[in-house]
């Protein structure tokens, strides 16, 4: 993919926290994370922020632009990282002439599709340890690295950013994950949240993201 990809974009590096691209802002480009960690997001009328996906390295962070207009979600870095910047024209003249490429874009469609459809429902969960213990696995899911006979999410996470994955607030998030260390399903190595319980873990990954 990115051999296929790469000569026709430009690289970029962007700081942590920056916002790629706004909600309803014209589509341009596409962008591809070379390495770091994204997110998409929207705003309410309230202005909280409700987390929609994670993406880490070697993944599309916009290709549903292809068919839109507009962008459909933010997109902020959440560690200083690397992008590949393609025009929109050049990924459609790709598609055109490249069936295997056109091949993995809708692979890529697909599993984002059904990973947002498993997101929203997870967000129905009624009862917000419930929420952030999936949530908690999904991040292991995707970004998880063993450590020792433990998986290790190896990013420092803040509660404020937690609360808005879950759509709670910081203050309950806090005491949930106090609740999930008590109950030794997760702990903390150096700043890192590490699942403990893998047994639960995985009944919950073969359950939510099989």
């Amino acid at each position: 993919m990115i051999l296929t990809i790469i000569q026709f974009g430009q690289i970029k590096h962007i700081k942590k926290n920056t916002l790629i691209i706004e909600e309803k802002q014209k589509n341009e480009n596409i962008f591809f994370l070379l390495q770091g960690i994204a997110y998409n997001y929207c705003l309410f009328e309230n202005d909280s922020k409700r987390i929609l996906n994670i993406e880490n390295q070697e993944h599309f962070l916009n290709e549903d632009a292809i068919y839109q207009e507009y962008a459909s979600s933010n997109i902020k870095v959440l560690k200083n990282s690397t992008i590949l910047v393609i025009p929109i024209s050049i990924i459609k003249e790709l598609i055109h002439d490249n069936f295997l490429f056109s091949q993995k874009i809708q692979s890529s469609l697909a599993s984002k599709y059904i990973e947002n459809q498993n997101l929203l429902k997870f967000n129905s969960y009624q009862n917000s340890q419930a929420r952030l213990t999936i949530y908690l696995c999904y991040l292991a899911h995707k970004l998880g690295i063993p450590y020792q006979d433990d998986i290790e999410i190896p990013f420092d996470f803040s509660v404020v950013f937690l609360s808005q994955l879950i759509g709670a607030k910081r203050e309950t998030t806090s005491r949930i994950l106090n609740q999930l260390i008590d109950q030794d399903f997760i702990y903390y190595h150096q700043k890192h949240l590490v699942i403990k319980n893998l047994n639960l873990f995985n009944r919950l990954k073969s359950i939510a993201f099989s």
